[in-house]
């Protein structure tokens, strides 16, 4: 029996799935591209510059949407967001181990001593809140002034008190005053960290940058001068997933019509003999006798040997339960079959165990399958 699914049963909806893949410099070795030397030349012997063409596609800075690749949380700022350096370091991930894209926050790169993540806008940072440290001034009770940049503007913030035996420090920045907690101050590779990001009223203080991410091309881009030639990487590839759920329902009276030879009579009108043609090793030629079939209906009687039990489909509200012959036949569905308009078999779909379809009750069944 065949029935058609309305479109209002079918749903569609997609979803993303994510695999966490491992890759060290025998994966991808590092490229290093500088802005004097940078010619790449590739398998068809075309030269390039490749510094010139990662800096023209990714590092433009016009901060238009419709030029700008990869993500970006302001493009506003996009200046400090990539810093154009004298040296690119990449790391370059093959298409079919990202899938669609390099998961949004799911970098983690150990480079050097270094232990970079990526913020979910394409900018690659260090783990906790590091600032690019520019000066400190501090008299000998802690007071003075705190510089730091975003490789683009200077930010000097006032320095109310500042304790360096537990960190502890007070600060002023356009009006707003609040108290901060100091990890540690490197003052060689100028960078300050603190134990929270600092957000100070009417402020846009950008934490320390070291690269970027471009998720929708697989590309992980080093900027500043971290010297490392191995690393440790932990990233996730995206896939989308598309699921398609259907309702299908079988009403009552529907579905329910055996096809058991002993439910079901045959009336066969007549015969003929039909020539077929012979297949070498399989069968030979000659006829074969076909039945014409006027007529397939239900038989409306059953009798059985054990127990003794004559009845008919209608007697299956009566006596169905005690049937020892399993002369009241109802239909257990255990497989469902989704069809074209042309009747090509497209979808298979196994029940956990037969459902038995009773006479009088509804049943719907929701067939979900990805793609």
């Amino acid at each position: 029996m065949f029935k058609s699914i309305p479109k209002s049963n079918i749903s569609k909806r997609s979803f993303n799935v994510y695999k966490l893949w491992n890759a060290d410099q025998g994966d991808y070795p590092i490229i290093k591209v500088e802005n004097k030397t940078g010619l790449f030349v590739d398998e068809a012997n075309l030269v390039h510059t490749l510094y010139n063409s990662l800096k023209s596609k990714y590092y433009s800075r016009e901060g238009n949407a419709f030029t700008t690749f990869g993500s970006s949380q302001n493009l506003a700022d996009l200046k400090s967001e990539r810093v154009i350096p004298d040296t690119f370091q990449i790391i370059p991930i093959d298409r079919n181990r990202f899938g669609e894209e390099i998961k949004k926050e799911s970098i983690l790169l150990l480079a050097g001593d270094l232990t970079l993540i990526d913020d979910g806008y394409g900018v690659i940072r260090e783990v906790g809140n590091a600032y690019t440290l520019v000066s400190l001034n501090l008299d000998n009770n802690g007071v003075g002034y705190l510089t730091i940049t975003d490789n683009i503007d200077n930010f000097s913030i006032e320095v109310l008190s500042m304790d360096l035996n537990d960190g502890s420090s007070t600060l002023i920045y356009n009006g707003d005053t609040d108290e901060y907690f100091i990890i540690s101050i490197d003052f060689q590779n100028s960078k300050i960290n603190f134990t929270a990001e600092l957000n100070f009223e009417n402020s846009n203080i950008k934490l320390k940058t070291h690269g970027n991410v471009f998720y929708d091309d697989g590309l992980i881009v080093i900027t500043d001068d971290i010297d490392f030639s191995e690393y440790q990487l932990d990233y996730r590839s995206t896939q989308t997933i598309y699921e398609t759920e259907i309702l299908i329902s079988a009403n009552s009276g529907e579905f329910n019509y055996s096809q058991n030879p002993t439910a079901v009579k045959v009336l066969v009108s007549g015969s003929y003999d039909f020539e077929i043609t012979g297949v070498t090793n399989s069968f030979p030629a000659g006829t074969k006798v076909i039945k014409e079939v006027s007529d397939i209906s239900r038989r409306e009687f059953f009798s059985g040997s054990i127990g003794s039990i004559n009845g008919s489909w209608e007697d299956y509200y009566t006596s169905g339960s005690s049937d020892p012959t399993g002369s009241y036949l109802t239909t257990y569905i255990t497989t469902i079959g989704l069809y074209d308009d042309d009747d090509n078999l497209l979808v298979v779909a196994k029940l956990p165990k037969p459902i038995k379809n009773l006479p009088d009750y509804n049943l719907n069944f929701l067939v979900r399958f990805d793609t």
